[in-house]
């Protein structure tokens, strides 16, 4: 049964945002609106894109929850189209086949409503664009695809089966030369274009990955990728399939033009306006995601008063290590200090920070960088890993203010 027969049966100002959406090409149509275009958004996120939606979160809005992001602040970024898919409301789970082929000891089609059946796990987790960030990026030289901000992320919780839980209770054995696993999800592919389908490395993938069927307590919103989402922690979103239908066990990773010559990055620098395309060989997928943070608060151009300031943000990685140290400056770099840290519940949400200082009148920068565990932390000039769809940015954090 094809998808098609499947679904026959189953924080800126109003003028500074408007000016951002038409810069990035949004049609100037009053209705689309982020409540316009995806039922249950809240209308203070940024449009950047119709179809397929992209819904940006002002970093104002993230700063206000209690680190963890509701679903009506969490961000958008879908490359294909489910048909009735944009509302937060959940879609059914019964009747949702997910089917498990290639190199396995027998082939099988699961019943996702089987999985509502099964012991659970959770994970605070962040979510985040392999783009995020991509218009500072865009400052070294031209790149391709959604002009980011720093807004598309977000930290959930999801709650899901296991994978390996679920190969285990249906008693299927994956072939010794099996190497990855190759998702695919129910969603349209845009006219003349492939459909979309990624690949992760089968050991990640047993030992990360879940079928998830919640967000944050409650059965996974249609444009999150409900019924069923594949999310693989410590991963960049894109790698996190929605709509889950089919999962291919196989020796090698997908061609597909979205896992090559897409989301990818260069083994090696390139010069910033370089010509260059992926391929298997000189390249490796978005798959963990880089050591980063954000400033919260204050904003760009904000105005403070002077004498002291408090300064809060987040920082993160792909869980593999703890963030040990967020180091923020006040003097472009010239010192830095220490920030007092939050650990989330697991490895693979976000870390809440806070810092602050005495500040004189004038324009201020205020810089922050995360350090983990394995040493790894943020170029102070993120351009120096520019590639041509400037995927993966994360230089230090430069938010400048002005003191009053």
């Amino acid at each position: 049964m094809n998808r098609r027969e499947w679904l026959g049966l189953a924080g800126t100002a109003l003028g500074a945002t408007a000016l951002f959406r038409r810069s990035l090409g949004a049609a100037d149509d009053p209705k689309a609106t982020p409540g316009g275009l995806i039922a249950g958004k809240d209308e203070r996120l940024l449009v950047l894109t119709e179809k397929p939606v992209v819904l940006e979160t002002p970093l104002r809005l993230l700063d206000q929850t209690d680190g963890i992001t509701p679903k009506k602040l969490l961000f958008v970024r879908n490359n294909q189209t489910l048909p009735g898919a944009n509302t937060t409301e959940p879609l059914p789970l019964d009747g949702w086949k997910i089917e498990l082929t290639g190199l396995l000891a027998k082939e099988v089609t699961l019943d996702a409503g089987e999985l509502a059946k099964m012991d659970r796990v959770e994970h605070e987790m962040v979510l985040q664009c392999s783009g995020n960030g991509r218009s500072l990026m865009a400052k070294a030289a031209p790149i391709s695809g959604t002009r980011w901000g720093r807004g598309g992320m977000g930290n959930v919780r999801f709650a899901g089966v296991p994978l390996a839980k679920v190969l285990e209770r249906l008693k299927v054995k994956v072939a010794p030369e099996a190497r990855y696993v190759t998702a695919e999800g129910r969603d349209d592919p845009e006219p003349g274009k492939p459909d979309f389908e990624h690949s992760l490395l089968l050991e990640d993938v047993l030992k990360r990955s879940i079928l998830a069927l919640e967000i944050n307590g409650e059965r996974l919103p249609a444009i999150h990728g409900g019924p069923v989402r594949l999310v693989t922690p410590g991963f960049y979103g894109t790698m996190q399939i929605k709509w889950l239908s089919r999962l291919r066990f196989e020796k090698g990773e997908t061609t597909n033009p979205f896992q090559v010559p897409q989301y990818r990055t260069p083994l090696t620098p390139i010069p910033p306006g370089a010509k260059w395309e992926a391929t298997l060989d000189n390249s490796r997928p978005s798959w963990r995601m880089r050591v980063v943070s954000y400033i919260l608060s204050p904003g760009p151009g904000a105005e403070l008063k002077a004498g002291a300031v408090t300064v809060r943000g987040i920082a993160f990685n792909d869980g593999d290590a703890a963030i040990e140290t967020v180091l923020v400056s006040f003097d472009q770099g010239k010192t830095w200090g220490r920030a007092t840290i939050q650990a989330p519940k697991g490895p693979y949400g976000w870390y809440r920070w806070e810092a602050s200082a005495a500040l004189k009148p004038g324009t201020q920068q205020v810089w922050s960088r995360a350090v983990d565990a394995l040493g790894r932390s943020q170029p102070l000039d993120g351009t120096v890993f520019w590639n041509p769809h400037g995927y993966e940015w994360n230089g230090v954090d430069k938010v400048e203010v002005t003191v009053k």
